[in-house]
This record gives structure tokens, sequence and C-alpha cells, in this order.
């Protein structure tokens, strides 16, 4: 059954000037989905550490570094990773 595990939150832009702070596995997963492509492998990373947070199978501040990497990735900055 899910946990409802928490990350640190990260802030990342969602458009220009418009910033979004996320700190659970659905929203997480909601930004992957929103600026990732899906066949990416970082994407591939974080949401399956996105799955293995709402599980509790992963550590937070893991699943939370892969998060960010794939976003890095996708080009969206990052405020305070």
């Amino acid at each position: 059954m899910p946990r409802n595990m928490t990350i640190r939150p990260v802030t990342f832009e969602e458009g220009i000037g418009r910033f979004r702070t996320v700190n659970d596995a659905r929203a997480m997963g909601e930004a992957l989905l929103a600026h990732c492509d899906q066949g990416d492998p970082d994407y591939q990373t974080a949401a399956l550490a996105c799955l293995g947070l709402d599980n509790g199978t992963i550590d937070p501040e893991h699943a939370r570094a892969d998060f960010v990497a794939a976003l890095a990735a996708a080009g969206v900055f990052i405020r305070d990773p």
C-alpha cells in the first residue's frame, strides 16, 4: 500500500516566469509527463523512482535526484536543485 512519502521540495520553471514546486510522487509524475521525452533514459529512471517512492521502496532523496536529473536532461530550469 502506498505510503504517500514526500521528498524535499523541488521548484522548477513550468513556463516563462511560472514556477511550480512538487514534493510527492504524483506531482513528480505529472511534471515528468509534461516536460520530458518518454523515450529518454533519464525520464524512464525517474518514472521508476516515482513509482518506488509511491510504493515506499526507494529512498526519497534518490527519487528526488532522479527527478531533478530527468528535468535537467529535458532542459527545464530547476531553482536550487
